[in-house]
């Protein structure tokens, strides 16, 4: 880029514009791994049904959702339903509900993963001692799962932070949103996009070192019982 003039000071200026947009990602993202949670273990909970049926339905459910390119389903969220069913979402709903489908397939196979890596035996002995099926899974095999299923969920919340990144594409005013925005009318593409970059990165960063601790203690408190 021979002769361009860098203007950092656009950067330092546009702090509080893009601290918004940050936040505004991080409320979408972290609204999208909700709804993929709920999601997501509804699906490995079908598909670890006894009934046929059950685990065919959550099979396809998963495959569908893991097949569409998240650009494609923030359209159809966004504009099919309004089309088509009339139903009216903001972008912000129709960004946290396209993320939530797409890391909910995700999450599916990491909940099916953490609860098969659960000892089999010990699910049996909980249903001995009067325990009923719910009871069994909430208060035996769940918190067990829960250690395993927690370092692989940290890597689908990352995924659905960087996702979040085109959730633009239907005006979500995110940080991406904001840095085109300004990149646009300060002709200063490489200063912000390169501000966002730090900024995900150190997100990204942040998030991963929390998660080792929340692993470590987990873990911890797994060797002391």
């Amino acid at each position: 880029m021979d002769g361009y003039q860098y203007n950092w000071n656009v950067v330092w200026q546009s702090l509080p514009e893009l601290r918004q947009g940050l936040i505004i990602t991080l409320q979408v993202s972290i609204m999208g791994m909700s709804l993929a949670i709920v999601f997501g273990l509804l699906c490995a909970i079908g598909r670890l049904s006894q009934y046929g049926y059950i685990r065919k339905f959550s099979v396809a459910v998963i495959d569908f959702s893991r097949s569409i390119p998240l650009f494609v389903l923030l359209f159809w969220v966004y504009y099919g339903l309004s089309l088509k069913f009339s139903i009216n979402l903001t972008a912000f709903q129709a960004g946290a509900i396209a993320l939530g489908i797409t890391g909910g397939a995700y999450m599916a196979e990491v909940f099916r993963g953490g609860i098969n890596a659960v000892d089999f035996g010990q699910r049996e002995a909980a249903l001995a001692i009067g325990l009923t099926q719910s009871k069994a899974f909430n208060l035996v095999v769940l918190p067990q799962a829960i250690r395993i299923i927690v370092p692989q969920a940290v890597n689908v919340y990352v995924g659905l932070l960087k996702g979040a990144t085109i959730v633009s594409v239907i005006g979500v005013a995110d940080m991406i949103y904001v840095a085109q925005y300004i990149s646009l009318n300060s002709f200063t593409p490489f200063e912000m996009y390169s501000a966002v970059g730090v900024a995900f990165i150190a997100l990204t960063v942040s998030i991963a070192g929390l998660a080792f601790l929340l692993e470590a203690k987990l873990n911890k408190g797994r060797s002391r019982g």
